[in-house]
């Protein structure tokens, strides 16, 4: 969709770090504060979800971003700063 140019990869990472220290692990993940995030096999893949946005993460900071609507999308981008700032 036309708003993916709206992620910041770098903060996104920040973000999955921290939710990786401070989350509660479970079997799909580490769960912090509204998101799920986890890695694929290698580590190279990273995935931070909401219940309405899901985030890929791949080699080189490209990256993917599902959604329905921009509103979603909007809301999950202001979860990331939040989550960064804090």
């Amino acid at each position: 969709m036309e708003q993916e140019h709206k992620i910041d990869v770098k903060q996104a990472l920040r973000v999955f770090d921290k939710a990786t220290r401070e989350g509660v692990k479970e079997g799909d993940g580490w769960h912090y504060r509204g998101l799920t995030v986890s890695t694929d096999f290698d580590g190279y893949t990273v995935f931070i979800n909401s219940p309405k946005v899901k985030l890929t993460i791949f080699f080189h900071n490209k990256y993917t971003v599902d959604y329905q609507n921009a509103h979603d999308l909007q809301e999950f981008v202001d979860l990331l700063a939040k989550l960064d700032q804090d």
